[in-house]
Formats: structure tokens, sequence, C-alpha cells
């Protein structure tokens, strides 16, 4: 089973290596159990290359799995996954649990015990597909438009209209957020809300009356 194949489908094919099988082998004699399946695909593939070639975050690669960055969490049980481009969070997931494909939490940057943890996805497939979905949309021609309003009712129209992609929680790029919502389909749509406010928006579409339709769908800012 590919676990990560839709986040593979934008990174590129998976490019198994003989270096990256021994640093997971070496991390999970130090942890004393295999990572979860979905995990142990994505460094074991070179999901972690790929992402890191194209996200501004700094992104954990097998090779740092013998650092002492690394090694700062590994005792409270919980692998880094990610930290954020200017050190304002990072991203984890457990090292040892029954769970093939588990949630990947938020923590404080300076959290060694990741006692601060909240859930930022709901599997780690979700986390590594939204990490390659965010950073293809960001790269791409966009509509974007921060702090306004969400009308009522304009989430359900897209997930009537539009493919409903995972969501994420509590931290949207540069801020916290209560969720990101991303949409596929005629349009590529990213909202991070915050109550009744769209903190940003970003809207990806090759037809211009589509792009306007849901500029007003959501209340952003029309074109110029």
């Amino acid at each position: 089973m590919a676990w990560n194949s839709a986040a593979y489908a934008m990174l590129g094919p998976d490019d198994e290596s003989a270096e990256a099988r021994a640093d997971l082998t070496e991390l999970e004699h130090a942890t004393g159990a295999p990572l979860p399946e979905a995990v142990r695909e994505w460094y074991l593939l070179g999901g972690d290359r790929r992402l890191a070639a194209i996200s501004s975050n700094l992104v954990t690669q097998t090779p740092d799995f013998k650092g002492q960055t690394i090694n700062r969490f590994l005792p409270s049980g919980f692998l880094l996954l990610e930290t954020d481009s200017q050190h304002c969070c990072r991203w984890v997931v457990a090292t040892s649990t029954t769970n093939d494909d588990p949630p990947v939490y938020l923590i404080d940057p300076d959290d060694d015990a990741c006692m601060t943890r909240t859930r930022y996805a709901n599997t780690f497939s979700d986390y590594a597909f939204t990490c390659a979905w965010d950073a293809e949309l960001w790269n791409g021609e966009l509509l974007t438009d921060f702090d306004h309003p969400l009308p009522l009712g304009a989430l359900d129209t897209l997930k009537a209209r539009l493919t409903v992609l995972p969501t994420t929680y509590g931290w949207a790029m540069n801020q916290s957020c209560d969720a990101v919502y991303r949409f596929n389909g005629p349009a590529l749509i990213a909202l991070a809300v915050s109550g009744t406010t769209a903190l940003w928006s970003a809207i990806a579409a090759s037809s211009p009356v589509t792009r306007e339709a849901f500029v007003r769908l959501i209340g952003a800012a029309p074109e110029c």
C-alpha cells in the first residue's frame, strides 16, 4: 500500500535509496520500534527530500536523524517532521503507535517534551499531501486576499461545488488559525479561517469567469 501516493503524485515518483534505508534503520534501532507505516514509507521512498526541495520550511530529511535537533524530541516519543521558517512552531509525529497513519501535531518551537501539542492533521498522509498541495498552490498564479469576512454558508457551498481536500488545524503558514480548508476542481481554493474571518484566501483558476465567481462566493476583494 502506498500510504502517501497523493503526495507523490505532486512531488514526483518514489525514489528509494540505500542511504535512506540505513538512516531509517539506525533511527528505529534508537527508538526500539519501527516507525508507523505511513511515516516509514515517506522517508524510505524519499518524500522528505522532494518536499524539502520546494518547501520554505526546514523539513526533516533522513540524514538529519543523526542530528542533535531530532534527538531532542525522541525521548518524548516524537519525531520532528518540520520547523517553521520563522521558528514559530514545529510539526511532530509519534515514533511508535498502533496507528499505521497517525495524526501530526503542532508544538511550540522550543517544547522538546511536546507537551504543547495540538492536532494539525488527522493523519500523516493528510499532512504529507497538504504540504505538497500547498507548495504547488502558492508557487502558481494566485488571487489572494487577507482578513476579509467569510459569508455565511460559503464553506458549505464550496463543499457542494468542489472536491473537499484534507483540512489542517492551528497554523496557517504565517499565523494561528482555526483551520485551513482546501478544495480542488475548476478552481483550487485555500481558506485560512478564524471564526467568521478568512485570515487569507487563495484562488487559482484558468478561467477568469470561474475565478471571479468564487471570489464573490467567499467574499474576497475582486480583481482590479
